[in-house]
């Protein structure tokens, strides 16, 4: 759900044709500001109120305020209904621009949730929830000197364990397989290190543990 942020005009509502769609339908329909937009991003990859200000550099209590005002304007009470609202703003987007939109929506409909789950480090994201764009969800480290996000979802940039580009959740009709993605400290599933760039198949119950540091998650599908 990576974003890039652009808006001229601070505190404006945010309007940019250049923006993932789910997050242009929710700042143009609901009002949001480029802030509130980060904000809502930042939640829907599973990240704290804590994390977000350290994440932009920005104090836990401001973060808050946003999130009350987020609430009020998309009309939602928690975490959950927030996150749920922003990835259907995509799946409509994705519905509106597809030649094939009718079929996509129903195949995406049909999913079981997919979930990675944290048993590690409990300073980590709870929840990894991995929304398939195609076949493929990447995972890895926001990079703070390229500035915006390279993967589907990101750690904090002190998850100095994590790769930038660490690993990615790959779907296919047979199932799904997690691949390393050349990352330095290695990706890992039920405790053994597997081979970079090659497929492992994962089930549910999987441990899947990305680097060496407690990111560690169970898959659930």
């Amino acid at each position: 759900m990576g974003v890039i942020y652009e808006n001229k005009i601070p505190g404006q509502p945010f309007e940019n044709s250049d923006v993932s769609e789910n997050a242009y339908k929710m700042g143009f329909e609901h009002r949001l500001t480029k802030r509130e937009l980060e904000i809502c991003d930042l939640i829907a990859n599973g990240h704290s109120s804590l994390q977000i200000s350290k994440y932009l550099f920005i104090s836990e209590g401001t973060v808050k305020n946003y999130i009350t005002s987020i609430y009020e304007k998309t009309g939602v009470r928690n975490r959950a209904q927030l996150t749920a609202k922003y990835i259907a703003e995509h799946e409509r987007a994705v519905t509106y621009i597809s030649d094939t939109a009718e079929s996509a929506a129903s195949t995406l409909d049909s999913r079981p949730a997919v979930v990675l789950r944290l048993i590690g480090d409990r300073n980590l994201p709870d929840i990894i929830p991995v929304t398939f764009k195609g076949q493929t969800y990447t995972i890895g480290r926001f990079d703070v000197s390229i500035g915006r996000k390279q993967c589907d979802f990101e750690f904090g940039r002190a998850t100095v364990a994590v790769s930038r580009r660490h690993a990615a959740i790959e779907e296919s009709p047979s199932g799904f397989a997690v691949i390393d993605l050349n990352s330095r400290a290695g990706t890992f599933v039920n405790g053994n290190r597997i081979k970079p760039g090659i497929q492992c198949a994962i089930v549910n119950g999987d441990l899947v543990s990305f680097g060496n540091a407690g990111a560690d998650y169970i898959f659930e599908c």
